[in-house]
């Protein structure tokens, strides 16, 4: 039976993990929070280690807020590329392995093609930035290792686009968003679910990247108009542009990933968003 540490887990990837680890009886998961295991404090990691010792760690502590990393770019970099430097460190002495996520931020988003695995990064603010250089780090690892991008993750659980929208739209008659940023929506737990089958059958790390979102793309305000009217919910949504509505990062406007390796040599079905999003409204809603 694999055992695996799981970091950042209560965070919003890392409470979607929680949530299934009873479907996949086959494999032992630790859970730890930032006050148990701080990845920035590599005696924490071998503390924990040395109570319960594990086969891999799914690494989900980072820092994701990306407006915010433009004010404090240092905590960024101290989670997503110290941190992550601490993590490798650990698992090239222990020989475990590390699944790590990423995002479609390491791309510019100045195209029209959907992005795959091997395409040229050019993050454009300091969180794509510092997950980037994160990438960067495990890619010249020694340790089994599997990154996996995502994009404009959304789940029951922690701060996401769908939570806002569905308690701002409570709140106002009208929302203003934009209309120029595509992207594809990712079911945090669609994503965990994959992770761990792959895990299960021993094929996650077949790879050293993976890109993983639902099916379909849509724009932002697409995403929302969907959101409130699964809420059923009276609320008008009006388009902009991103230049009406600046953020203190840039965000990509066209950051559609690619997801045939996982499907097509993995052999994982991915469900689309609206569907995912109807079961993940459901569960708010319960």
């Amino acid at each position: 039976m694999p055992n695996y540490l799981v970091t950042g887990a209560s965070g919003q990837l890392g409470q979607c993990f929680q949530y299934l680890a009873k479907q996949f009886p086959k494999l032992r998961l630790y859970f730890v929070n930032a006050n148990e295991v701080d990845i920035t404090l590599t005696a924490t990691l071998q503390s924990f280690y040395q109570v319960a010792s594990f086969d891999g760690i799914i690494n989900c502590a980072a820092y994701t807020q990306v407006d915010q990393a433009e004010k404090e770019p240092e905590m960024a970099y101290k989670i997503n590329v110290e941190g992550l430097k601490n993590v490798i460190a650990f698992a090239e002495e222990k020989s475990v392995s590390l699944i790590h996520f990423s995002t479609d931020y390491v791309f510019s988003g100045d195209t029209d093609q959907p992005y795959n695995e091997a395409d040229h990064k050019d993050p454009q603010g300091v969180y794509g930035q510092s997950k980037n250089e994160g990438e960067e780090l495990l890619l010249k690892s020694l340790c089994e290792h599997v990154i996996i991008r995502t994009s404009w993750l959304f789940s029951p659980y922690g701060n996401n686009f769908v939570k806002t929208i569905a308690r701002l739209a409570k709140e106002r008659s009208q929302l203003q968003v934009v209309e120029d940023q595509w992207g594809r929506p990712t079911y945090g737990l669609d994503l965990a679910k994959a992770v761990l089958h792959l895990i299960d059958n021993n094929s996650i790390y077949n790879f050293p990247i993976l890109h993983y979102a639902n099916q379909g793309k849509c724009n932002r305000k697409q995403f929302t108009d969907a959101i409130i009217k699964e809420m059923g919910i009276q609320c008008s949504v009006q388009g902009v542009t991103s230049e009406n509505y600046p953020t203190l990062a840039k965000r990509p406007k066209f950051s559609i990933l690619d997801t045939e390796r996982i499907e097509q040599q993995l052999g994982i079905t991915i469900p689309t968003w609206q569907n995912s999003l109807k079961d993940c409204i459901q569960i708010l809603n319960s």
